[in-house]
């Protein structure tokens, strides 16, 4: 579960943001978690809202791949404030406090330049019989000059560890830590490897291989997704997977190509790509006199589409606790079914695991209510990204603008009483334009 994010130095983001999933008390009821299940991030065009949460996917993949891929020479792939006078002279920082599946909360972070990690530092709270320590104790800790310290609970080779930080600075220590096997650092390495899903909304291809492979196999997740594509009013009875149908003549000019190009042998081309046992979905559509057809994917809307992969991320992601972050949450999703999913989370009937959703979004319907009961998303569930003059964006939730429990934040926001909304004057610059002014 995740409770507190921050980063600085990374995209659109020049200075340091500080990002909370614990729920502000002035709106919560005495049995809500500490820790909120959703949050939607707001804001206009370029403000910087896919990269916040790009931030956390960047720290995720350098948890897990920063040891494994490249050598000593080799960069660390970094995406820096660039609107500043030499950008990459400037560290990038990362923080993440969390509970991870052994149910202790752990602090990580770290900071790093193109070619070190200046500092790394992983603390974590102990167990105090069925409370968790309110003082934080040392994992490992890890300075400039590549020199470790480690805690009394860190059990594992430690000589090999420097070893292994003196020979790959590029390198995190966690990552190399998890690859040599070290116990006590692998709920940390899982949190960021299993548990986090980054997925933009538009993307089926992310989900697809996965669907094709439930369906073929007729498994009960199949099933359940069946069930649910059924009940959303799509006018669809039935999914399954049937052969793929692949046009020999596109087939043959594909495979004369890869001859060409790089003298691929035609069995081993059929081999590779799995030609006989290819399998494509097909939805039955069943008209009002009980007569049906079956479509394939290409004649299906991109809102169908859209909506059976956000059930098939949902349904695997709510069988077991996680983070799941979702760019343009309302690109192919119709507002009504965009606030189903974002309610899946909010129920304990079908969250069951406390998973949590961040997504960012422009759908104002999710916040367009007056009062607190009927509310999707309540007030600390709600934060902004804005851009300055400078172009640096900001992150900062609703909460610090001193808002009423009362207050209709759907509203207040398209009327640009919060920031973090498009400028007005957009209307009077084309207007101009039209109008041919070209002051």
């Amino acid at each position: 579960m995740l409770i507190d994010f921050s980063f600085s130095n990374f995209r659109s983001f020049r200075d340091e943001q500080s990002f909370s999933m614990t729920r502000d008390e002035r709106f919560t009821e005495s049995n809500d978690s500490r820790q909120s299940p959703i949050t939607a991030i707001y804001g206009a065009n370029a403000s910087g809202k896919s990269n916040f949460l790009k931030a956390m996917c960047a720290m995720r993949n350098m948890v897990t791949n920063s040891y494994s891929q490249g050598d000593a020479n080799s960069d660390i792939l970094r995406e820096p404030f660039l609107l500043r006078e030499n950008p990459f002279e400037e560290p990038s920082m990362f923080f993440l406090e969390f509970t991870a599946e052994n149910h202790l909360k752990y602090q990580y972070w770290f900071r790093y330049n193109n070619k070190h990690i200046l500092e790394e530092e992983l603390t974590f709270f102990k167990d105090m019989g069925g409370r968790l320590s309110t003082h934080s104790s040392l994992l490992f800790s890890r300075t400039g000059n590549d020199e470790v310290k480690f805690g009394a609970t860190f059990k594992g080779p430690r000589t090999q560890v420097r070893k292994t930080v003196g020979l790959r600075p590029n390198a995190l220590l966690l990552s190399a830590a998890a690859a040599a096997g070290i116990e006590c650092v692998q709920p940390v390495f899982s949190f960021f490897q299993n548990d986090m899903a980054y997925c933009v909304a538009n993307a089926f291809e992310q989900e697809q291989p996965i669907l094709l492979d439930q369906f073929k196999n007729k498994t009960p997740f199949s099933k359940h997704l069946t069930s649910l594509i059924k009940y959303a009013d799509f006018g669809i009875s039935d999914v399954k997977s049937v052969p793929a149908n692949i046009p020999s003549d596109i087939w043959h000019q594909f495979k004369e190509q890869m001859k060409t190009q790089i003298g691929a042998d035609e069995g081993k081309l059929e081999e590779a790509f799995n030609i006989k046992n290819a399998t494509q979905l097909q939805f039955t559509h069943t008209g009002g006199d009980s007569s049906s057809a079956g479509f394939g994917l290409d004649n299906e809307s991109r809102g169908t589409v859209a909506a059976l992969s956000f059930f098939s991320l949902a349904l695997r992601q709510l069988s077991r606790p996680t983070v799941t972050l979702i760019d343009e949450i309302d690109t192919s999703l119709h507002p009504t079914l965009a606030a189903e999913l974002v309610a899946l989370y909010t129920d304990p009937a079908t969250n069951p695991h406390g998973s949590q959703l961040i997504f960012t979004t422009h759908d104002v319907s999710l916040i367009n209510q007056s009062g607190s009961s009927n509310r999707l998303l309540q007030p600390d569930q709600i934060w902004l990204v804005e851009k300055d003059k400078d172009g640096a964006s900001e992150l900062f939730p609703v909460t610090e603008l001193g808002i009423r429990k009362e207050e209709n934040i759907g509203k207040n926001y398209l009327n640009g009483v919060y920031g973090a909304t498009p400028n007005p004057s957009f209307h009077t610059v084309f207007a101009q334009i039209m109008n041919g002014d070209d002051d």
